[in-house]
């Protein structure tokens, strides 16, 4: 299971918070886009996933606000909520503009970075590298980009980073076969651009690895016939 995602299973408790409602139902929905249990075009039953939680509408319409914001789910009045289907345009676009505020930080990183964030760097990329725990290899993986963006960004340029990092082609980028290959080759660039405060390497590298995350996510996005009909798409998930 990835960071952040919780199942019916890992939720128990007394009485839990209208919130942590909110959250569960949003997380059961944001896992069945990205697995493709809920396909592309496919409209999401409330009902269905009231009893499969055992929570009631509320939270998850509150959920379905949220994601829609986020764009994994767009709302049809009298007709109710469906899963997005991206175009590759949409994908493109998506990581081109990280790949743009990413590299700003990582620009402003490599100049303003001490030594003892670049010692902590250096040691999330070790246990980045070194672990066999796809999922906290992806927690240690954000864990890095993540304080590379508090050292080069403002409050509100952090919100908006905060935001696209929610969005739904990151997802399809990180459950991609060549994922974690193709994300190593890129955080050792970046690392070695920030540890020689080599502005232009450490930004040419970020936006790099974005323009390289669309093309594999959308090769493999393609060849999982997501661009098919979606009784296709639901054979894919199964």
């Amino acid at each position: 299971m990835k960071p952040g995602l919780v199942s019916a299973d890992a939720t128990s408790g007394d009485r839990p918070s209208h919130q942590s409602l909110k959250e569960m139902a949003a997380e059961y929905i944001r896992a069945g886009v990205v697995s493709w249990r809920l396909g592309p075009g496919a409209k999401v039953d409330q009902d269905q996933i009231a009893d499969a939680l055992g929570i009631s509408r509320l939270p998850i319409r509150e959920a379905l606000i949220e994601l829609t914001a986020k764009g994994f789910v767009e709302s049809i009045p009298r007709r109710g909520a469906f899963v997005v289907k991206l175009t590759e345009q949409d994908i493109e676009d998506h990581f081109e503009v990280i790949g743009l505020l990413f590299g700003l930080t990582a620009r402003r990183a490599a100049n303003q970075i001490s030594e003892a964030q670049l010692r902590e760097l250096q040691e999330l990329h070790y246990q980045c590298t070194t672990t066999q725990d796809p999922s906290k290899r992806l927690a240690l993986s954000f864990d890095f980009y993540r304080r590379i963006n508090r050292i080069g960004t403002s409050d509100r340029l952090l919100l908006t980073l905060r935001f696209l990092a929610l969005a739904l082609p990151n997802d399809f980028y990180f459950n991609t076969p060549r994922w974690p290959a193709t994300e190593t080759v890129y955080r050792e660039r970046v690392l070695a651009a920030i540890e020689s405060h080599d502005e232009e390497a450490a930004a040419k590298a970020t936006e790099e690895h974005l323009h390289m995350a669309a093309k594999v996510t959308i090769e493999d996005l393609r060849a999982r016939g997501y661009w098919s009909d979606s009784s296709k798409v639901t054979e894919a998930a199964s």
